[in-house]
């Protein structure tokens, strides 16, 4: 499943000024995954009051395993509880950003989904953000997009991906997260949309 990630942000990547491959036997071909600004992964860390956590198998999401979130009740605000992920590299003002994480909502009822907001920015008051969306997550795996422009530049660790989950009452899996920066002036219509 990974590779077929992989393959489909590598053709929207690529764009039509991409270069080549190289011959076999020389340099090694470039991967989607050397624009991860983030360690790809489930390194998830959770905020706020009223939720609880643990790892579950996930056998439909590269690496087999997720975080389970359930959140005792709603908060204020959707943001005062949920999970985010750190970046490990900087951000370059203008640069084009693509957030894509596996999610879903086990107890949605057939035909019915929750709503959660996704989104990438600052780390740190006052949590500047890059860009962020509305998720519709039904009971199945699915993979969700989120991309946006830099406006400004960020060190490595002074951005993340966020998942805000004080919305409601609910039981929310979080698997693998990517963050991918794919440098200024990117077409983002070439990426892949919910």
């Amino acid at each position: 499943m990974i590779g077929s990630m992989a393959m489909l942000v590598v053709a929207a990547a690529a764009g039509p000024q991409a270069a080549p491959a190289a011959a076999p036997g020389t340099a090694a071909q470039s991967s989607i995954f050397d624009k991860a600004i983030n360690a790809p992964g489930i390194g998830w860390t959770l905020y706020g009051p009223n939720q609880s956590a643990r790892q579950v198998p996930a056998a439909d999401v590269p690496g087999g395993n997720a975080v389970q979130i359930k959140v005792a009740k709603a908060g204020a605000n959707p943001w005062d509880s949920g999970a985010t992920y750190p970046t490990i590299k900087p951000i370059a003002a203008g640069d084009t950003l693509m957030v894509m994480v596996y999610l879903r909502a086990p107890n949605a009822a057939e035909g019915s989904t929750v709503t959660i907001p996704v989104g990438m920015g600052g780390s740190e008051p006052p949590y500047t953000p890059i860009a962020s969306e509305q998720v519709q997550l039904g009971s199945a795996w699915k993979r969700y997009f989120v991309t946006g422009v830099a406006a400004q530049g960020y060190a490595a660790g002074k951005a993340n991906i966020s998942v805000q989950l004080a919305g409601a009452k609910q039981v929310v899996e979080v698997g693998p997260a990517f963050l991918l920066d794919l440098g200024p002036n990117f077409d983002r219509s070439k990426l892949p949309h919910n």
